[in-house]
């Protein structure tokens, strides 16, 4: 496997979040300076908003990639419509949204879209509103009561939404948003839920030290512990011709661990710990289609694992950290952002060759 880097670019600040549409055509970057900015796969780039003093820390297209939303400290929603965008010249100039909710004194750093229409989720406090965009409607306002919302995530069917936050991860089912949600409890605090691919599976990655797996429907849950400090995120792979089972990553302090279940009904999960960042994980994402993780970490390093297994190379891109890393839908392309602005889209091979960086 090689990454060459392909192209790179730079913002103002600390990039928090970065995100690609569903066919690839552009990266959105936001960063802690507030900045708003798209990339297209031409390399020109149009400017949603420009910095403003108050960090933008939410981002995400929409499941056919007409709308991409960001969201952060200014208690600020927005929504612009890539119908008519510009390709060919980059924008200097900020462009209108299509949609805006604003929630002052509110730090907005949870969003998400449901899969297959056009409908926002956002978390406001202990609230979750549910917008349709093209028709600005409010769809339902979801109450968590006890707990601020942690984070959200659909379900890839798009039925259910499962909202992390104290006491465990509601899911509600968009059918009826009326009806009491499901409760996933979990000791402490969920801070980060993430569903499998095929809907069948929930994870939470958790406050004090354990990972909570659902299957749904089929309870009870797996309490995975031992993690030397809080599970700050999760990465599922996609099902692959090799495994009936996807993988799943948790990002813990310095160390990512990666767990497989067995292929009979009755089998547990077994862990793998892989080891190579000096410092804090930052960022996970497995490549499309494959059993290929990404990690970022504090200690500014960009890293490769074959198979959930083995770190196949190391590069070191920032000695800020590395901030942020996510997969082009095609898996050809990488992109990373880092906490002194730097933007690197890196082109992957199956070369032979190692890691390479193409200052």
């Amino acid at each position: 496997m090689r990454c060459t880097a392909s192209w790179h670019s730079s913002l103002n600040d600390y990039i928090t979040a970065l995100a690609w549409s569903s066919r690839g055509d552009w990266l959105a970057v936001v960063s802690a300076a507030g900045e708003v900015r798209l990339y297209h796969r031409s390399q020109s780039w149009v400017e949603l908003q420009g910095a403003t003093g108050q960090s933008m820390d939410a981002l995400a297209f929409s499941g056919d990639g007409q709308f991409l939303a960001a969201s952060g400290q200014a208690g600020q929603v927005m929504v612009w419509s890539l119908r008519s965008l510009p390709t060919a010249s980059s924008t200097p100039s900020p462009l209108a949204a299509a949609f805006t909710r604003s929630h002052p004194g509110v730090w907005i750093d949870r969003l998400a879209w449901q899969p297959q229409e056009h409908l926002l989720a956002y978390g406001v406090g202990t609230q979750v509103q549910i917008w349709d965009v093209t028709g600005h409607l409010q769809w339902a306002q979801l109450d968590v009561q006890t707990s601020s919302v942690l984070h959200l995530a659909w379900q890839p069917q798009g039925k259910l939404l499962a909202v992390s936050g104290h006491g465990g991860i509601r899911v509600w089912n968009r059918e009826d948003w009326t009806a009491e949600p499901k409760l996933i409890a979990v000791p402490g605090a969920s801070l980060y839920g993430a569903w499998s691919a095929d809907g069948r599976y929930l994870g939470s990655g958790n406050l004090d030290r354990t990972l909570t797996v659902a299957e749904w429907n089929c309870p009870p849950p797996w309490l995975m512990q031992g993690f030397p400090g809080k599970v700050r995120q999760l990465a599922w792979s996609e099902p692959t011709l090799s495994s009936d089972s996807p993988l799943l990553a948790a990002a813990c302090v310095d160390g990512i661990t990666v767990w497989r279940r067995g292929k009979s009904q009755r089998a547990d999960w077994r862990s793998t710990v892989l080891q190579g960042h000096r410092d804090r994980v930052n960022a996970i994402a497995f490549q499309p289609g494959s059993q290929l993780l990404a990690s970022v970490g504090q200690d500014g390093q960009l890293c490769l694992w074959q198979g959930g297994k083995r770190l196949i190379q190391a590069i070191t891109l920032d000695s800020e950290g590395v901030s942020a890393v996510v997969w082009h839908p095609g898996g050809d392309y990488l992109a990373s952002g880092t906490a002194s602005g730097k933007l690197t889209v890196w082109q992957v091979s199956m070369q032979r060759k190692g890691f390479g960086y193409a200052p």
